[in-house]
């Protein structure tokens, strides 16, 4: 809706500044002349009628340009950041399916190890740095899909249990 009226406002302004810049530049148009369309009408006047539709056509262009989101189409249907589970399909690998390559390495370690390894082990087993396996297990917890406890100086990773026993039975 609000695209609709921004390109409208854009139209419409080409159209009144090309119409006050050809008055303005025509030699009868405007003025004190007497002649031609303009007849009477003060030389500013044409100026104003191309300028000011031609800084409501910046004005607009330049807001388009630092909003784009107002030009996207919303999605008619809502998209769940939720997994579902399709027929045949695990819940793990419905998780492992929505989780970006990094997480699933991280997790897929997990698993290799048994659902639960020490932070430290896990950035050496990945070949992640200290920060990445800190922020990647961070969003996994957030998520609920694996838990930290503190063990010294480092942390306890597990795998959250409703995986931890999808893994066993898989197994």
């Amino acid at each position: 809706m609000r695209s609709r009226v921004l390109i409208f406002v854009l139209v419409v302004s080409l159209i009144l500044s090309v119409v006050g810049l050809v008055f303005f530049a025509s030699e009868g148009g405007f003025g004190e002349r007497g002649h031609g369309m303009g007849a009477g009408v003060p030389q500013s006047f044409w100026l104003v009628l191309f300028v000011v539709p031609l800084v409501v056509l910046v004005g607009v262009l330049g807001y388009v340009l630092v909003f784009p989101e107002l030009s996207e189409e919303k999605p008619e249907k809502e998209v769940s950041l939720v997994p579902t589970v399709e027929k045949g399909e695990s819940a793990l690998d419905a998780v492992l399916r929505v989780l970006s390559e990094d997480e699933r390495k991280v997790i897929e370690t997990l698993i290799g190890e048994g659902g639960t390894m020490l932070q430290k082990d896990i950035r050496w087993k990945t070949g992640f740095s200290r920060v990445k396996t800190h922020r990647i297990l961070f969003r996994l917890a957030k998520r609920g899909i694996v838990s930290a406890e503190k063990y010294y100086n480092t942390n306890r990773i597990r795998l959250a249990e409703w995986l931890a026993k999808e893994k066993k039975n898989t197994s």
